[in-house]
């Protein structure tokens, strides 16, 4: 069932991020979701597809990285409007949420372009530039997340 979920999910970011990669940088009006549950379902598989690169060798071994890029993206931007939880729409009005958010965004796009592009050094500099910020933001505003 868990799997499931997550193929759903997974496929309805995809198409959203098919149609950011069309030009419309919208982010969605109304959250369905909170923002606890956009990392569990969304954020944190995506990054740790992207930083459990390896060597991919096919098209389709490097669109798997490219999908995780676009969702990082999306989910990114989707948070910058914040979600249905209960400190979501405070944390979306700080301005270091809004940082912690572009800089999540900001990464997604170079790893896109890297794995786009084929190239697993670049993947690495990107997965290393989006650490920080996922650590930072954490710390911040989700003091104890590593404890759960």
């Amino acid at each position: 069932m868990n799997r499931l979920l997550c193929t759903l999910t997974l496929g309805a970011m995809a198409a959203m991020a098919a149609i950011a990669a069309a030009g419309q940088d919208v982010p969605p009006a109304d959250p369905e979701m909170s923002v606890n549950d956009l990392m569990i379902t969304l954020i944190t598989p995506a990054t740790n597809t992207l930083w459990g690169i390896e060597d991919p060798q096919t098209a389709e071994d490097w669109q798997v990285f490219i999908d995780a890029a676009d969702l990082v993206i999306d989910a990114g931007r989707t948070i910058k409007v914040g979600g249905t939880g209960p400190k979501d729409t405070d944390w979306a009005a700080d301005p270091a949420w809004q940082a912690f958010a572009d800089a999540l965004i900001g990464a997604g796009r170079d790893a896109r372009q890297a794995a786009m592009d084929q190239d697993i050094e670049a993947m690495y500099t990107a997965g290393e530039v989006l650490y920080p910020p996922c650590e930072e933001c954490h710390l911040q505003f989700h003091p104890g997340v590593r404890e759960q």
